[in-house]
């Protein structure tokens, strides 16, 4: 396996323990592995603290150091990109380190969905609330989703109230504060307020370039000041997306052998910085992707649930809703007639993927730059 397929079959092997459970290790009683696996890079070491994230850092700070003591729930909310995944994964590092003892479960609020609607079907209701409400830190990110879905709001309002009365630790993140939450149930929304509510904020121009700074170092990058700030002025409000600007500059000058430089950097950014002469589609979202994975369009759209089809459905659902204004139904609709639970499991899915997956990072932005050349046709 060589070239394309080479890296493909990386982005496959790393997600299949997450997209393919059943092929990872058996599920034990014990406990779910899917809802234990932080990310790893995601620590407070690497966490850059600004003026736009003080607050937030701080408290998770102090979660961290004493579960269930300080802010219970804690409830962090901001925009995509902002940070709000690394801080929840770094309360969960310090304390499996601190505390080992502890049971950490991490979750997105549609892998709970999942979770429920499959126990219902295999009839296992009571080892999925045994499940939930014997962990003694819950991290459910995305709480957002749960709006308008009344089963799954009324298991968790259970698991919730369980939790909270034996003293352990809630961890949620949202991209709105609990009373914008449209269709979320009162006696949630009032739960999610019971604890400390602590916002994320776009970072300003020198947390963004410390930031850069930072994931260079990390990554083993010989980034100058002047390109970081460069990097910096490109975006305002989403630190992935200035993440995903240095991981493409670090791969091209790898592959070009080159010492990174301002000329080198508009020269490698400048195909996904230029403006475009046509809006982006889901049918041409469905062709870059069938082409960047060797596949052909009716593989997308099918039923097939191997791997190799799976994965690029899922980045193209995701491209589909990043990249357009879609809804999950509507997105639903034009891979081949799926719910819109299959298409938010994707998008979350490749979402948080995304954000510590370097093999994953690079595919999507090929496939970004591919989607710019048939936008222009």
């Amino acid at each position: 396996m060589t070239g394309r397929n080479s890296q493909n079959g990386a982005i496959f092997a790393e997600q299949q323990g997450e997209l393919f459970p059943e092929a990872t290790q058996p599920v034990t009683r014990q406990r779910s592995p899917r809802w234990a696996q932080l990310l790893p890079r995601f620590t407070f070491e690497t966490f850059v603290v600004g003026a736009s994230n003080q607050f937030a850092h701080a408290a998770a700070r102090a979660v961290a150091g004493r579960p269930a003591k300080h802010y219970n729930p804690l409830f962090v909310y901001g925009g995509v990109g902002l940070g709000k995944t690394h801080l929840v994964n770094a309360i969960g590092h310090h304390i499996q380190r601190s505390q080992p003892q502890l049971q950490v479960a991490y979750l997105a609020a549609e892998e709970f969905t999942t979770e429920l609607i499959n126990s219902l079907r295999k009839e296992r209701m009571e080892a999925f609330r045994s499940a939930c409400r014997r962990v003694d830190v819950l991290i459910l990110e995305d709480v957002q989703f749960l709006a308008g879905r009344e089963r799954t709001q009324e298991e968790f309002f259970h698991t919730f109230n369980a939790l909270y009365a034996n003293h352990r630790q809630i961890i949620l993140t949202s991209d709105k504060v609990p009373r914008e939450i449209a269709g979320l149930e009162e006696r949630l929304r009032n739960r999610f307020e019971w604890g400390l509510i602590a916002d994320v904020q776009p970072p300003d121009m020198e947390t963004r370039v410390a930031i850069l700074e930072r994931k260079a170092e990390l990554d083993g990058l010989r980034l100058p000041r002047e390109v970081a700030m460069y990097l910096a002025s490109l975006v305002q409000t989403n630190v992935r997306e200035l993440e995903g600007y240095l991981t493409r500059l670090g791969l091209y000058a790898s592959i070009r052998n080159r010492p990174i430089t301002l000329d080198f950097a508009e020269e490698v950014l400048s195909p996904v910085l230029a403006p475009r002469t046509a809006d982006v589609t889901v049918e041409k979202i469905q062709a870059a992707v069938a082409h960047h994975f060797s596949l052909r369009l009716a593989d997308l759209l099918s039923r097939s649930r191997a791997r190799e089809v799976v994965v690029p459905r899922q980045i193209a659902m995701f491209l589909t809703r990043e990249l357009t204004s879609a809804s999950f139904p509507a997105i639903g609709d034009a891979f081949g007639g799926r719910d819109h639970s299959t298409v938010i499991h994707a998008y979350t899915l490749i979402k948080r993927r995304a954000a510590c997956d370097e093999n994953l990072q690079r595919a999507i932005s090929k496939i970004t730059d591919e989607l710019r050349q048939y936008a222009n046709k």
